[in-house]
């Protein structure tokens, strides 16, 4: 089970952990409320030990906005002798219990213990899978009535496949899930302990419960329809359906977990035709690779085999290898796999005659082997898993500018002040009041997501039935629950239905929306930038082929030497590495990566045909995140870049995106200022540079209070993504600070961009609490690069100096260093 420690003091937090940690559990600790409540967001946890006192959001309100987001997670509340803590407020936020410092471990360990057992955790007295039964509170495990007898985290280990027993969990999730955000280790531990509990479970002629997804994860093997008659157990410590639709390795719904023969053919289909294209471009690039090779040794007398000499065809041998392996020739990749090997060793005996005709029969078989017909469709179609995997991973979805969201609720008071509010997010809400007409329209005019209530005046539980109809005809519409029923077997019912998340009624319209959102957002859908180098043209094609489907979009690169240059101008979120190129192989590209402090975060995953345990500890050590052989597998080369993608989109989420708004913050924001002034020196462009702040901000703090002011913060956020172009750099700088970064625009171009902005705003009605309507306007100072300074600060400085003459004479004006140009 995974707890998360929430304490400022830094000792006792660490007093805690350790204590938890010895009892097998996985802990996190963060030191502040804010920061507590992006790990809420972020992660699924059993439990959170909160201290009342905390800065920038005290224990008790963060608490609130827990429970008002919908989590129910049980949370042990930690509080001082003699406290001002008002419990009755501690019980209305949705605390569990409290507990008051100081307090030994053993009181720590049994209030835990009876959280965990609480009725409104879904946690079973016994977690089963077939004759495998695991009790949560005594922490046994038996099979078939035999105990076994297992470490901490295999036991951890073993629990989370028992509590997510219809899922494959990848190497990733599994280290989410199991180690702790600030010591998580690499993939390789986990398959180590899946070796061990396999062992340990073969000990009772059980090991074959857990089973391999090839190029995914792990599952328990499926049971049989009689051994599956018994419910599976629920849990709150099992992943969220929420979580499971936003996670990056999420294989899909049971309703589409198989595709039709029908597609699967097209997709088989199509697959061959690519790569017998591919064969037939890249085939005399192959045979002359053979030919060089047989040169090097054919030729009479033969030539002297020196260590250049053996290291170049070893080389030629190597990129053969992969190709060869690329294109399905199995036999023919180990032969020219034997060939490298051959001239490896080759400089320590060169005269060697019999060594020499061993090597002209390896060309020889490799010859004979190409000339073989291959059967493309029996070699290159993915398993039935596999191919589930790629149609679940398709992106073909153009990033849309407006949501169309069907609401289905006979609350018309409360659906009227959802579609006011929802007027600067881009959401169109259509309300529908019966069920009977919604049915109908889903099937003329499905929309982007479905919010739907659970009780209806005919029907107390059509609700449910509409989400059960709506999960087996409708499996990728994604359905917020919204309903005044909020007890837990209400929760686990529209878990288990399909539904993406669960609010309720008790929820403000700003929550609803921003949920709303997040669900519609959650999945990818503008192209991710790779880079992959690599010298061998096939390969290269091979990526071209395969990655553009999913969303990911490939520069390829053939010369290292044109590396940096490239790193700059493309900004990729991955890079994709080879082993041995001329120039700069890739262990050296992978260092230089690390050593800069504006990419060292990038993921690297390199592929290689080489395998020998010292050449891939060489590639970690260098600061490479994954490693893949060739050949690759699509669906194994698929998963370790979304792995790494999402992985790494987390961490940024937690680190560079303003909580607020969802704009990036004031760090990411200056790390892409200053790429992109760094591009604009080095291809003489122009840049603009743009501060905005909110007229009057202050005074709708007074008036109306901080929510308020943060949901006209967010409003006006809205307005600027929808405003300005996905490569323009909008940031959220604190309070009403923002901050618009335009690449290759000068001072007429940014003025006239900002004018539009200025327009935008005083047209646009900002509806608050009680039908109450803000109108606002804002103030802009722009400064340019070259003309204002040739570094960020500088700049600001600048932007800064004509914001505040814009403020100062009267607002609603966008300033430059070097004119004024009003609004109107």
């Amino acid at each position: 089970m995974r707890f998360l420690v929430i304490e400022n003091d830094a000792a006792q937090a660490h007093q805690i952990k350790k204590a938890l940690i010895e009892q097998g559990y996985i802990v996190d600790v963060v030191i502040d409320g804010e920061q507590g409540w992006a790990y809420v967001e972020a992660f699924t946890y059993d439990l959170l030990l909160v201290n009342a006192h905390l800065p920038k959001l005290n224990g008790v309100d963060l608490c609130q906005r827990i429970r008002e987001q919908g989590y129910s997670v049980p949370i042990l509340l930690l509080t001082v002798q003699n406290s001002s803590i008002d419990h009755v407020a501690c019980l209305e936020a949705g605390i569990d219990d409290h507990l008051i410092k100081p307090f030994s471990p053993r009181e720590l360990f049994a209030r835990i213990r009876a959280l965990l057992r609480s009725p409104r955790q879904a946690n079973a007295p016994l977690l089963k899978w077939n004759s495998l039964h695991l009790d949560p509170i005594s922490r046994e495990v038996t099979y078939q009535q035999h105990p076994l007898s297992l470490s901490p985290k295999e036991y951890s280990l073993l629990e989370l496949f028992l509590r997510n027993p219809k899922r494959v969990l990848t190497q990733t999730a599994i280290l989410e899930h199991l180690w702790s955000f600030e010591s998580q280790p690499n993939e390789h531990t986990v398959r180590a302990h899946i070796k061990r509990l396999r062992r340990k479970l073969k000990t009772v002629n059980a090991d074959k419960i857990i089973e391999t997804v090839y190029g995914v994860g792990y599952r328990l093997k499926p049971l049989s329809q009689s051994q599956s008659q018994a419910p599976l157990p629920l849990s709150s410590s099992a992943l969220s359906v929420h979580s499971v639709q936003k996670s990056p390795e999420a294989i899909g719904s049971a309703s589409n977990a198989t595709a039709s023969i029908a597609t699967q053919s097209t997709l088989n289909s199509s697959s061959v035709m690519n790569l017998a294209a591919s064969w037939e471009r890249f085939k005399t690039l192959i045979f002359n690779r053979i030919q060089t090779l047989e040169q090097t040794i054919t030729t009479d007398p033969i030539p002297d085999l020196t260590p250049e000499l053996c290291q170049n065809a070893a080389m030629q041998a190597h990129k053969l290898a992969g190709s060869l392996g690329i294109f399905g020739f199995k036999s023919g990749y180990r032969l020219a796999q034997q060939i490298e090997q051959w001239f490896i060793e080759a400089p320590q005996d060169p005269q060697n005659q019999t060594s020499i005709e061993i090597l002209k029969t390896f060309i020889a078989q490799l010859h004979q082997e190409l000339q073989q017909p291959l059967n493309w469709l029996e070699e290159k179609t993915p398993r039935a898993e596999d191919q589930n995997f790629i149609a679940n991973r398709q992106i073909p979805t153009p990033q849309k500018t407006q949501y169309r969201v069907l609401v289905i609720d006979d609350d018309l008071e409360l659906t009227e002040q959802l579609q006011r509010a929802a007027i600067n997010w881009n959401i169109q809400l259509d309300v529908i009041t019966q069920l009977e007409k919604a049915r109908l329209i889903l099937q003329e005019t499905p929309p982007d997501l479905v919010l739907l209530d659970l009780v209806f005046p005919d029907h107390q539980d059509g609700g449910f039935v509409l989400l059960e109809e709506l999960q087996h005809k409708f499996s990728e519409l994604p359905v917020l629950v919204w309903t005044v029923r909020d007890d837990m077997s209400d929760r686990a019912t529209v878990a288990r239905l399909g539904g993406n998340a669960f609010l309720s009624k008790s929820a403000s319209c700003d929550q609803v929306l921003t949920t709303i959102k997040d669900i519609l957002q959650s999945t990818p859908t503008a192209s991710t930038q790779i880079l992959a180098v690599d010298d061998d043209p096939v390969t290269l094609n091979r990526l071209l082929e395969l990655l553009p489907s999913y969303g990911l979009e490939v520069t390829p690169l053939d010369d290292p030497r044109l590396f940096w240059e490239t790193l700059e101008k493309t900004a990729p979120e991955l890079l994709i590495l080879d082993l041995e190129m001329p120039f700069f192989n890739g262990v050296e590209l992978c260092q230089t990566v690390r050593t800069d402090r504006s990419w060292n975060a990038l993921p690297i995953l390199f592929l290689s045909a080489r395998k020998e345990p010292q050449t891939i500890q060489d590639i970690y050590q260098a600061g490479a995140d994954d490693y893949i052989s060739k050949p690759f597998a699509e669906a194994e080369l698929i998963t370790r870049i979304f792995n790494r993608l999402d992985r790494i989109h987390l961490l940024r989420s937690l680190a560079e995106t303003d909580p607020i708004t969802g704009l990036a913050n004031r760090r990411r924001s200056t790390h892409d200022l200053n790429r992109y002034l760094h591009l604009s020196q080095r291809h003489c462009q122009p840049f603009c540079l743009a501060l905005i702040a909110l007229d009057c901000f202050q005074s709708i703090n007074n008036q109306y209070g901080y929510t308020v002011g943060e949901q006209v913060i967010r409003q006006f956020s809205q307005i600027l993504q929808h405003q300005f172009r996905d490569e323009d750099i909008v940031a959220h700088w604190g309070g009403e600070e923002f901050l618009v970064g335009l690449y290759a625009s000068n001072r007429v171009d940014g003025q006239k961009r900002m004018i539009e902005l200025l327009k935008s705003v005083e047209k646009t009605v900002f509806p608050i609490i009680n039908y109450v309507e803000i109108q606002l306007t804002v103030s802009v100072g722009i400064s340019t690069y070259p003309e204002d300074g040739t570094d960020l600060l500088s700049l600001y400085t600048a932007s800064n100096a004509a914001l505040y003459q814009a403020k100062a004479t009267g607002g609603n004006r966008c300033l430059t260093t070097s004119r004024v140009s009003r609004s109107m």
